[in-house]
């Protein structure tokens, strides 16, 4: 999970909540809101580098929705609250490959880890065979998180293993200054304004064995 950092929402949908302090989601979602909701979401879509706020796969539109943190249906006074509403994938596949805002769907627990929490991308290592577990064994809030997204389905256990094996390929070819250039490179977001898909993955597995032996970390 990569922290998010929020800055300002665009202007029209400031302009909307301001001027319709009672209104929900279903208002805003309203046809003649459409254009203001459609802009909205690609604002989020770039401001995540255009990868999912959860399992940081690429998202596009068309294969995402807008996500809100806390459940507009528990907390209708945070459905239209900027810091509430991410980008989040569809989660699509089987029963078991479900993941990110589509799985959670209306459920929320107090303990549940915020991509707007500046600890979210070192809370979690990942291993050869694709799985994400907590850094720390015992804690119970990085295992809740990963249960209530998926973050551990085949799907994305799949890719993550594939991207760890891409890696550690280009470490045995590549001379160690080289390495380092690429994985630093892959790191920071593209002319376009786009990261890398598993950012904090790449992170993981292109900086363990530097930072074990002393190299500096990107951050």
């Amino acid at each position: 999970m990569k922290h998010i950092i929020k800055t300002s929402p665009p202007a029209d949908f400031t302009a909307y909540v301001e001027k319709h302090r009672n209104a929900d989601w279903d208002d805003f979602s309203r046809p003649e809101n459409m254009r203001i909701k459609a802009l909205f979401g690609e604002f989020l879509r770039e401001e995540q580098g255009y990868i999912c706020c959860y399992c940081e796969e690429e998202i596009a539109k068309g294969i995402c929705h807008i996500e809100h943190f806390k459940p507009k249906s528990f907390f209708p006074n945070l459905a239209l609250d900027y810091r509430n509403l991410f980008a989040s994938c569809n989660g699509c596949g089987t029963k078991g490959d479900m993941t990110c805002g589509m799985k959670k769907r209306n459920i929320y627990f107090p303990s549940l880890l915020s991509p707007l929490d500046p600890t979210c991308e070192t809370r979690f290592l990942y291993t050869a065979d694709g799985q994400m577990l907590p850094t720390n064994e015992n804690d119970s809030q990085g295992w809740e998180t990963l249960a209530l997204l998926g973050l551990n389905s085949p799907k994305l256990r799949r890719r993550r293993e594939m991207l760890y094996q891409e890696i550690q390929n280009l470490r045995e070819i590549l001379p160690p200054d080289n390495f380092r250039s690429y994985i630093r490179i892959r790191l920071e977001k593209s002319p376009k304004g786009r990261y890398c898909e598993f950012w904090t993955t790449v992170r993981y597995f292109g900086w363990e064995e530097e930072t074990a032996t002393g190299a500096e970390n990107p951050s």
